[in-house]
C-alpha cells in the first residue's frame, strides 16, 4: 500500500482503489449546477504561499459529484488553513455536518471527522486552467433536508374540557 504522501514501495500491496477516483474514465466536467457529492479522500499537505496567501498547512478534499444524467464528476479542492481562508473550512464542516451552523465557540478543527464517505452538496462551475476543464467547487451545502411527512399533521376536532367523562 502507498505510504501518506502516495509513493509505493517495490514490494507494496496496491488496488484499484489506491488509484483514486480521479483517475476512472468515466468522470466528466458537468455543467454549472447544484449537485449532491461524496467525499473520497482528505490529505495533508503544505502549501508555499502566494502573492495573496503566505505559507501555510493545508488540507486536500477530493470528491466525487453526482450529475445524474450528465455523469459522475471529480473535483480536487484545497483548503487553505488560514484565518483569511476559515470561512471556507466552516462552510464545507457545516456542509458534511460537523459543525453547527452560527457556532461561534473556538476550538479545534475536526480534520480527523473528515473521511471517505462524508456527503453533502455543492455548486460547482467549470473552470479552465492551464488548457483542461476540471470542476470547481463555488459552495458547500447541507445535504436536502429530509421531505416532512404528513403524519400526525392531520387536523383534530376541537374538544372542550368539560365534555370530557372524567
Amino acid at each position: 500500500m502507498a505510504n501518506d504522501n502516495g509513493a509505493i514501495g517495490w514490494d507494496d500491496e496496491v488496488s484499484a482503489e489506491d488509484a483514486g477516483e480521479q483517475q476512472s474514465d468515466d468522470l466528466v466536467v458537468l455543467p454549472k449546477g447544484t449537485y449532491p457529492c461524496t467525499v473520497m479522500k482528505v490529505e495533508r499537505g503544505s502549501f508555499k504561499g502566494s502573492k495573496k496567501l503566505p505559507p501555510c498547512n493545508k488540507v486536500k478534499v477530493g470528491i466525487v459529484i453526482d450529475g445524474g444524467d450528465a455523469g459522475r464528476g471529480w473535483s480536487d479542492h484545497n483548503f487553505y488553513m488560514h484565518t483569511s481562508t476559515l470561512w471556507k473550512i466552516y462552510q464545507f464542516l457545516e456542509a458534511v455536518g460537523l459543525r453547527k451552523k452560527g457556532d461561534t465557540t473556538a476550538g479545534r478543527i475536526p480534520w480527523e471527522k473528515v473521511t471517505k464517505g462524508l456527503t453533502c452538496r455543492c455548486e460547482i462551475h467549470p473552470r479552465t486552467w492551464d488548457g483542461k476543464e476540471y470542476n470547481e467547487v463555488d459552495k458547500w451545502l447541507p445535504d436536502e433536508p429530509p421531505e416532512e411527512s404528513d403524519a400526525g399533521t392531520e387536523e383534530v376536532e376541537s374538544v372542550d374540557v368539560e365534555d370530557m367523562p372524567y
